[in-house]
């Protein structure tokens, strides 16, 4: 039997080898080498860089290789990623959210994880103290997909899409997702939370969009020129 399985599991193997989930390199699991060095660490720390969040902190600017394994992750399938991007994220927990209460993945709503198959916010918190992690937070309507709306029909469109679960009040939350880019989703989570309780909400993300918010004068980013920002 067992080699059997071990035959089957050689004929699947070569008939679809592992490959990059970046630049599609065959021959790698999760990211090749050379995707890996192109993957710069840079930490984005912006404080109160929206209604309700309290702080934001990512090891990666949402640009090239840090974008593209956010895509593969969410919209390929690309579920091996989920443990290589959780490392990152499990170390801006490590360094600056060590003394927040719990940690609550961003929710998707029932429906679309049922297509999906995953909720890529719970796929980067694998890594993080398992019972810090609870579900705080439901995803109480369908919204429209965020990706090609503008900042302000981002925030209309999930407002009031949330609902906290009991908290402990005056608690401090962990907020995790995948990427901050306007800032839409971890406020109307935010909302839920602090208006359930929370007195702290921060954001822990793999990626964080540098452009559309205030920079904090702990990032690199803040000594860019203006129109770089």
């Amino acid at each position: 039997m067992n080699e059997a399985k071990s035959l089957l599991s050689s004929f699947f193997s070569a008939l679809y080898p592992p490959k990059c989930a970046v630049c599609g390199l065959v021959g790698f699991e999760e990211v090749c080498p050379q995707c890996k060095q192109e993957l710069i660490r840079e930490e984005l720390h912006f404080i109160q860089p929206i209604a309700f969040v309290d702080e934001v902190w990512a090891f990666h600017a949402y640009e090239q290789t840090a974008a593209e394994m956010v895509k593969a992750l969410k919209y390929h399938r690309e579920t091996a990623l989920g443990q290589c991007m959780g490392g990152d994220v499990l170390d801006v927990y490590t360094a600056h959210f060590a003394s927040v209460d719990f940690i609550v993945p961003v929710p998707i709503h029932r429906s679309r994880l049922a297509r999906r198959g995953f909720n890529q916010a719970a796929s980067l918190c694998t890594r993080l103290p398992q019972a810090m992690v609870r579900e705080g937070l439901v995803r109480t309507r369908r919204t429209t997909p965020q990706v090609h709306l503008s900042a302000e029909e981002r925030a209309n469109n999930l407002e009031g899409a949330f609902e906290a679960l009991a908290i402990p009040k005056g608690c401090r939350v962990l907020l995790v997702d995948d990427v901050f880019t306007t800032g839409a989703t971890a406020s109307e989570c935010a909302r839920a939370l602090k208006q359930a309780g929370a007195s702290y909400v921060g954001v822990a993300c793999f990626a964080a969009k540098r452009r559309d918010f205030p920079v904090s004068p702990a990032s690199p980013a803040y000594d860019l020129p203006e129109a770089d920002q």
